[in-house]
């Protein structure tokens, strides 16, 4: 007794063979997590709870506007008078070090 195996592919329902089967999985897989994330000024997660990091309008422009007349940059979280986080933004080429933390946003 043979069992047909159908997929979803381009729009429609077709009866699949074991090598399409397997690169369906395979497309599955690798499509359901999303390694982009969407929104304007979030960071990547920081733990399983849902927590994150995140620029507040004003940080994110003053974080670009030293993008642009210095070049490479990252970016420090640290923890500030136990309210909020401050953000410093570290320039790679010069070291420089500037403190953009808006303490209206806490």
């Amino acid at each position: 007794m043979t069992v047909e195996t159908w997929i979803y592919s381009k729009g429609k329902w077709i009866k699949a063979n074991k090598l399409q089967v397997f690169l369906n999985s395979i497309k599955r897989w690798i499509t359901k997590w999303k390694f982009v994330d969407s929104s304007k000024y979030r960071f990547i997660p920081i733990d399983e709870l849902g927590r994150w990091f995140s620029l507040s309008e004003k940080e994110y422009i003053d974080s670009q506007k030293i993008y642009k007349e210095k070049g490479t940059i990252s970016y420090e979280f640290y923890p500030c008078a136990g309210i909020g986080w401050g953000i410093r933004v570290h320039n790679l080429e010069t070291k420089e070090i500037f403190d953009i933390t808006d303490v209206t946003n806490w």
